[in-house]
């Protein structure tokens, strides 16, 4: 039983050698200069319609009921203005991005640098804290088009008035006297002198502030998540970072109702599009659990953001999930192999199957006893040794 030991102990001792060879020989990245400027025009392309719908395009012009309640409300200025919305929600997520980075580049990262991508655009060295920046804010200012153009496109082709339309517009039918025959009115003017809060008085549905606020919730919560997957001083301080930012959506989002700018369900549908949005967004087009870039376990120098070796089960370090597989306190690296045979027959290690492909029989107990099996128990597994 001693010599299976020793035996299994030297196969994965030349596993874990080949392994951080192949992570010592990792070759730069090439970023191609043409590919960052398709990037940005691409980023240019989809952000010029929102652009043409705020200048020039005109709202589709609805029809209404003169004892219609829901549009009788006064006007109120907004508690959340476009421009507060806008600087916080594009603000707030960047500096969040820009600080996480930071702290995974100083605190995490310093001491095993050498297990992550290299980057260099031509014979320059761009550092991956850059190209980190580049990939998760672009893929936020993308998703910010994608909903920001949702949301014009409902407001423009459905023009449902707002709970103060007719404050704002004046109608000169229906406004002063309202008929008793219950008459839908469609052939009107508005006689409001504010131009342009008459033009967005018939853009309620649905909720762009909604909607720009679950987004920016949904995508930072899912890349705080990705990134930050281990505790940060404490447990509370990413939840209650998430939590803020759906605390401040909500907020937003009533206010639009209390403030008569949209109707109960305008801002309902806002935040569904707006947190789909997000979702889709976070998880597959940037792919942010794709790139969560956790080091693997066999360097014991790049324990980063995971729970010491001796202290959990791991076996699959690239997803941070334990599968029961016993590891011992000791410095010694623990694999598992996909498929290694160890016969006590031989010196060195064979594939499974051996080198003509046979499979070891049942009566063969000094190659079964060391083996490891592609989706075999990997308690099973140790245990032979």
């Amino acid at each position: 039983m001693t010599t299976r030991q020793n035996l299994a102990s030297e196969v994965i001792h030349i596993v874990v050698s080949d392994i951080k060879k192949s992570t010592d020989a990792i070759m730069p990245v090439d970023i191609s200069i043409p590919r960052v400027i398709c990037d940005f025009v691409v980023l240019v392309i989809c952000a010029i319609p929102m652009l043409i719908f705020q200048k020039w395009v005109k709202p589709y012009k609805r029809g209404f009921y003169c004892d219609d309640e829901s549009i009788h409300y006064p006007y109120r200025p907004s508690t959340v203005t476009r421009y507060q919305l806008i600087a916080i929600g594009l603000t707030l997520p960047v500096l969040i991005i820009v600080l996480t980075e930071i702290y995974r580049a100083v605190r995490w990262e310093r001491k095993c640098a050498q297990q992550f991508k290299k980057y260099q655009c031509g014979s320059v060295t761009i550092h991956r804290f850059i190209v980190r920046l580049y990939v998760f804010l672009g893929y936020f200012l993308l998703g910010v088009c994608f909903n920001q153009l949702l949301v014009d496109i409902a407001k423009y082709t459905i023009g449902r008035h707002r709970p103060h339309f007719l404050d704002v517009c004046k109608p000169n039918v229906g406004y002063a006297n309202c008929p008793t025959d219950h008459k839908y009115i469609v052939d009107f003017n508005c006689t409001g002198t504010e131009k342009k809060l008459v033009h967005e008085s018939q853009l309620s549905f649905y909720s762009g502030h909604a909607s720009f606020s679950f987004y920016v919730a949904f995508y930072i919560s899912l890349y705080l998540r990705a990134r930050l997957y281990r505790p940060i001083f404490s447990r509370l301080v990413v939840p209650v970072i998430q939590f803020s930012l759906f605390l401040g959506a909500a907020f937003v989002s009533y206010s639009r109702v209390s403030d008569y700018k949209h109707h109960w369900s305008d801002v309902l549908v806002g935040v569904i599009f707006g947190s789909s949005t997000g979702i889709i967004v976070a998880l597959w087009i940037a792919e942010v659990f794709k790139r969560r870039e956790i080091p693997p376990a066999h360097d014991a120098s790049c324990q980063f953001g995971l729970i010491p070796l001796d202290a959990r089960n791991v076996t699959n370090i690239e997803e941070g999930v334990g599968v029961g597989i016993p590891v011992s306190s000791s410095s010694r690296p623990v694999i598992a192999a996909r498929s290694i045979v160890v016969s006590s027959n031989s010196s060195a290690p064979t594939p499974a199957g051996g080198a003509d492909g046979h499979i070891p029989s049942n009566g063969d107990k000094s190659a079964r006893s060391a083996s490891y099996i592609h989706n075999e128990d990997p308690k099973t597994m140790v245990e032979r040794f």
